[in-house]
């Protein structure tokens, strides 16, 4: 068990395991085949974030595991695994927090995390910024707010068609004590503005160019807008956010609902009552009739912010009643309530690009082949002795049998445990999982080929992805983009390029209702016949 330290003392990690529409190939029966236990590197992907959480001494940690080695191998406390029974493949990830089942278990401030993360940044990174800027000091009467995670999507290990996020940040004020070089605070700003790709397009599309509220310019007089990023859907929430998201019933996604609309509130005043913010971060109190003079300087100080007495802090807290309390004041004291409602910021860390290959750190997202595919070899060409947490300790498995007169490159290859590679086979560049048998002659460069696999002799495997228990015939040749099924077989001799062999994407309603009510018409015909 990794040694506690108070870095994290009271947060929870919530990792969202989805459906994994993206890999419809290899989902198509989540039942099966889930997402989160996709191999990314040999290893199951809901194993990244769960080590990441390990790492950054987050012990309660609520997702969907599975009996696998990989996952049965972290150190405790395991985590938990929660399935509301009202819980489906079109639920939000803003619903999902706003589940009863959800709310029960969440006690405190929070972290989400997506099951398909990679990220070497140590997680208590994250934890002490959102405690020294976004949080507060101990006994501020301000609210806490919000810290979120973007990665640029133009450097090395960029895919074609990778998705991105819209993102409109302002500078923060300069800080009185400058930042140790280890710190994230340069690469901090507030989010003001935050979509989707699509909702911009959407926007522009309409009304041939972008608003912008005067409301915003008023506020920030610098901002930043942001196309070629990717939000990584790792988000530190205060635990009001909770009371946030049940107030507002239509929201269903994190990023563009809840941070989105929050973002917005900070600089919008007239958002602040709509959304109900107003209750939510300023509760009105009332102090009951009381005779002792103790009981009343006792409420009155729950109001004071303790940050006004750093020399590094602002006060958040507006100016006090003009009317002081006095002995002869009446003993049944009316409410204090603010004049206006301060809305904490929403913090965002933006990952730098690394200006050399040799300073490459990971803060990625694997929710497509294509990107499971680079990121995989990616990992795979990492040594043994890399100071990265996600490299691996040995590229061999030692109960893999290899035949003489092969060739596999020592540097950028990994296979998993018991699989046989015969003579003369040829491995560059890839990944092999474990139970899988390479036939005689094959040739595999820039593929990741899943567990319990069979390659037929003398294939020749270009930039594909093979799914679980499926058999390649032999003599086929496999170009780039080539996916294959879970437990498909392919015959002797095919040859393809950006071809999905054995997937199957599903029909709509509209479709099977068609083929339903034409099924029904062939009946009736046949019945009127006879």
């Amino acid at each position: 068990m990794p040694a506690k330290t108070p870095v994290s003392p009271e947060f929870q990690a919530l990792i969202l395991c989805g459906p994994g529409v993206s890999f419809n190939t290899f989902t198509s029966t989540p039942e099966d085949f889930p997402k989160a236990l996709i191999p990314v590197a040999n290893r199951p992907m809901i194993w990244y974030p769960l080590d990441w959480c390990h790492r950054a001494n987050i012990s309660t940690i609520e997702d969907a595991l599975s009996r696998n080695p990989h996952l049965t191998s972290l150190p405790l406390p395991r985590a938990e695994v929660l399935a509301p029974s009202s819980l489906s493949q079109n639920t939000g990830t803003a619903e999902i927090l706003r589940l009863p089942e959800v709310q029960s278990v969440i006690t405190g401030h929070f972290l989400t995390l997506p099951c398909d993360l990679l990220c070497d940044l140590p997680g208590e990174c994250f934890l002490e910024t959102w405690m020294i800027y976004a949080a507060g000091m101990v006994g501020s009467s301000a609210a806490p707010g919000g810290l979120g995670v973007w990665f640029p999507t133009k450097h090395e290990l960029a895919v074609k068609g990778e998705e991105t996020n819209f993102l409109i940040a302002a500078q923060l004020p300069h800080p009185t004590v400058p930042s140790s070089s280890e710190s994230l605070r340069p690469d901090l700003s507030q989010v003001v503005y935050s979509s989707t790709t699509d909702t911009l397009n959407d926007i522009t599309e309409s009304r041939n160019s972008f608003p912008i509220r005067r409301g915003l310019l008023r506020k920030h007089g610098k901002i930043r807008m942001l196309t070629t990023t990717r939000d990584a859907h790792i988000y530190l929430f205060p635990y009001w956010i909770l009371d946030f998201i049940n107030q507002n019933p239509r929201f269903d996604s994190i990023s563009e609902d809840v941070v989105g609309w929050w973002a917005k509130a900070t600089w919008q005043d007239g958002l602040v009552p709509k959304l109900g913010l107003n209750h939510i971060l300023n509760p009105s109190f009332q102090v009951k009739d009381t005779s002792e003079p103790d009981q009343i300087h006792n409420d009155i100080e729950t109001d004071i912010d303790i940050s006004s007495l750093s020399t590094t802090h602002i006060s958040n807290l507006l100016t006090p009643p003009s009317t002081p309390l006095s002995p002869s004041s009446p003993t049944n004291c009316t409410k204090f309530t603010k004049s206006k409602t301060t809305v904490p910021p929403f913090l965002s860390y933006l990952h730098r690009s690394p200006s050399s290959p040799s300073q490459q750190t990971i803060l990625r997202r694997v929710d497509t082949t294509p990107l499971l595919l680079s990121l995989s070899l990616h990992l795979a060409s990492l040594p043994t002795d890399s100071l990265s947490p996600l490299a691996t300790n040995q590229k061999i498995h030692p109960t893999t049998t290899i035949a003489p007169r092969t060739s596999i490159s020592p540097t950028d290859v990994l296979i998993g445990a018991n699989t046989t590679v015969n003579q003369f086979a040829n491995i560059k560049n890839s990944v092999v999982g474990s139970n899988c048998v390479i036939g005689q002659g094959v040739k595999l460069m820039r593929c990741v080929i899943m567990d319990d696999v069979e390659i037929g002799e003398k294939c020749v495997l270009t930039g594909c992805v093979v799914g679980w228990r499926s058999k390649v015939g032999k003599g086929c040749r496999l170009g780039e983009g080539c996916e294959v099924a879970p437990g498909y077989a392919v015959e002797d001799g095919v040859e393809g390029v950006g071809e999905v062999l054995g997937g199957f994407e599903g029909l709509d309603e509209d479709a099977i209702s068609g083929e339903e009510e034409g099924m029904e018409e062939v009946v009736e015909e046949g019945e009127n016949e006879s």
